[in-house]
């Protein structure tokens, strides 16, 4: 059975509630096949921290639809963004630009938001 891997790239705040639309679109127009889906969140991207509250409820709808949210530690570090300050259910990775690569090379199919 095929497996539909999703990356979506997130470098701009901008384009977060853009980027969790696309991914809730896809998992909803698969309607039930296998299918694994990222957002990573890097570069100025984080910023959308500062005014998270205006896109909880479509996290929440993406996470709860097995959607994996990541954010750039090194992004987060260099913009002053604690960890601590990243919504339930958000992950982190190292560095975006890694994980971008590496996901792609693991079959991830790239997309940006």
């Amino acid at each position: 059975m095929k497996k539909w891997k999703l990356l979506i790239h997130v470098p701009d705040p901008m384009r977060f509630e853009a980027g969790l639309k696309m991914a809730r679109n896809f998992v909803l127009a698969l309607q039930g096949k296998t299918c694994e889906v990222r957002i990573i969140v890097n570069y100025e991207g984080v910023k959308v921290l500062k005014e998270f509250s205006n896109y909880e409820n479509l996290f929440q709808e993406a996470r709860n639809l097995g959607i994996e949210i990541f954010f750039c530690e090194t992004a987060l570090r260099t913009l002053g963004f604690p960890i601590t300050e990243l919504p339930e259910g958000a992950k982190t990775v190292p560095s975006g630009i890694v994980a971008l690569v590496d996901w792609q090379h693991n079959g991830f199919q790239y997309v940006r938001a």
